[in-house]
């Protein structure tokens, strides 16, 4: 499945999410094992945020449940890269498509300038 695929497909799901869902299953479809999977279920903003905090941050989360099974990106993105993204002072899992990072939110995906997010750390799957 490309990026492009699996972004559609994601367009019109109506499955419960969090802010790294998008990107873990994104490594799911690649093969890769789910990170995402001990915080899955917690779909309620409140609960995504006591988890989040209680772990000390989304970064500590994923940085956990990667471990060391995906590369970190060094330098530049390439498209299909995930990222914890920081937009507006919140951070976020992301996708990198080539140009623009891909979330998930409320109201579908939403794109973003590269311009826009800090990048607090990525990883190639």
């Amino acid at each position: 499945m490309t990026l492009g695929d699996f972004l559609k497909r994601e367009l019109s799901s109506a499955a419960p999410w969090n802010c790294s869902t998008l990107a873990a299953d994104w490594c799911l479809e690649l093969g890769h094992p789910d990170f995402a999977a001990n915080w899955r279920n917690f779909t309620n903003p409140v609960d995504c945020e006591e988890v989040q905090t209680d772990a000390g941050s989304l970064l500590a989360l994923w940085e956990c449940g990667i471990d060391d099974g995906l590369p970190v990106v060094e330098g530049e993105p390439r498209t299909g890269d995930i990222a914890v993204i920081r937009v507006a002072g919140l951070e976020a899992g992301a996708i990198f498509s080539g140009e623009r990072w891909v979330l998930k939110a409320q109201r579908g995906l939403h794109f973003l300038a590269p311009d826009v997010v800090e990048v607090v750390k990525a990883w190639r799957p």
